[in-house]
């Protein structure tokens, strides 16, 4: 089974989006981590077909996390979730192939058809091109 691993350090926000994805747990498992340290570790343990990564974390943040995920994941989609956007996110969330951009507040049914289009990206052997939501 595909596994999806969303990664954000607050432990509320994180419950109500593996709460809400639970509908979904016939198409993918979700797996999480509360930071980018975190993430990497299990990266190196686990194999990953979607990625879903907050940008603003303590230690190692979305943007090193995304880094790692070009140089050692590059065919993975990732989904970049954030209320702090930046203008050079979201230039490089549109310069890369596998990123997509998703701004909170949104709906978990948004974001389960975004991770379920990656899937699907995945499984074609296609890029994940660009959306920004």
């Amino acid at each position: 089974m595909d596994k999806v691993l969303i990664v954000c350090d607050n432990p509320e926000f994180l419950g109500i989006l593996k709460e809400g994805l639970q509908k979904y747990e016939g198409q993918f498992e979700v797996l999480t981590a509360s930071g980018g340290d975190e993430a990497i570790e299990l990266l190196n343990r686990e194999r990953v077909s979607v990625l879903v990564t907050d940008l603003v974390m303590p230690i190692v943040d979305g943007p090193e996390l995304l880094t790692h995920m070009t140089y050692k994941h590059p065919a993975t989609p990732c989904i970049i979730m954030t209320d702090h956007g930046s203008p050079e996110i979201k230039k490089r969330a549109d310069r890369e192939d596998s990123f997509r951009y998703f701004k909170k507040p949104f709906d978990c049914n948004d974001l389960a058809r975004e991770i379920i289009e990656g899937l699907d990206c995945l499984d074609e052997g296609k890029f994940f091109r660009q959306g920004h939501r």
